[in-house]
Parts: structure tokens; sequence; C-alpha cells
């Protein structure tokens, strides 16, 4: 938990991330709850990678999904979502505009990354207090067991 909380730097700053603009050549949702969009514009070289935890899922892939849309995503070049064993670079997407309109902003999108580590400092804090009082209650059983 210490290295999730301390080793987990957020997103970057908006000064930070490309844009590109193009057609969607696919897509695909990945994960045990489909709750990860891939994707790849027809334009670019480069795959791009949507997680849950930016938020609206739904209303992102319905935005991914029209037909022929022109989609413009803001992303991170400098960071690479993928598993170890996946041969493909899958940049992280931080906003998403669909045909001049604003789908997901990025001021959004860090808000709810940003509650997300809120909470795995809260999750911190009470598995730390939970240790204490499981110490403690042990220490008590092994005190009173000699």
């Amino acid at each position: 938990m210490l290295a999730l909380v301390f080793g987990v730097n957020g997103i970057p700053s908006y000064d930070v991330l490309e844009e590109k603009t193009g057609t969607l050549e696919w897509f695909e949702e990945i994960g045990k709850r489909k709750n990860t969009l891939r994707f790849k514009l027809n334009e670019h070289d480069q795959m791009f990678v949507y997680h849950s935890v930016g938020g609206s899922l739904s209303i992102v892939k319905e935005a991914l999904n029209k037909d022929g849309a022109a989609l413009t995503i803001a992303y991170d070049p400098n960071d690479s979502d993928s598993a170890i064993w996946e041969f493909e670079d899958f940049h992280p997407v931080y906003q998403v505009i669909s045909n001049g309109r604003l789908v997901k902003s990025y001021r959004s999108v860090a808000a709810k990354y940003n509650s997300n580590s809120d909470l795995a400092v809260w999750l911190l804090i009470a598995g730390l207090l939970s240790s204490v009082i499981c110490f403690g209650i042990d220490w008590n059983v092994l005190r009173d067991g000699n």
C-alpha cells in the first residue's frame, strides 16, 4: 500500500500532453469488466488507452464508436500503459474531443485521478490503524497467556 500511495506520481500536467487528431482505426474493450478502452487512430502509429478511473466510460466509448468522427485526444507520449508480456505501447489518454465537441476534459479526468489517489491515502491510514489494533490484541493475548 505504501508503494501504491507514494510510488504513483499522479497524472502529468496538461503542458506535457500531446494532441493527435484522426479517425478511429480500431477499438477494443479489455479487462474483466470491460472497463479499459484501447484504440488506434488511422492517421497515427501510436495506440492509446482510456481507463475507467477517468470517468464517463460509456460517453467516451460512444464518442469513439461514432462512425467517421474526427477525434482529438490529449495523451502522455512519455508513458506507456502496457503489460510486460505485451510488445505494444498504449499511451494513456487524458482528454477526448469528438467532432469538435469536448467529450471528456483534462480537468475532469484529473479530478477523478486525484480523488482516486485520496482514497488510496485513506486506505493506507485505515490499514495502518488496523495493523496497530491487531498487534495490540495479539500482544494482550500473548501477555495473558504467559
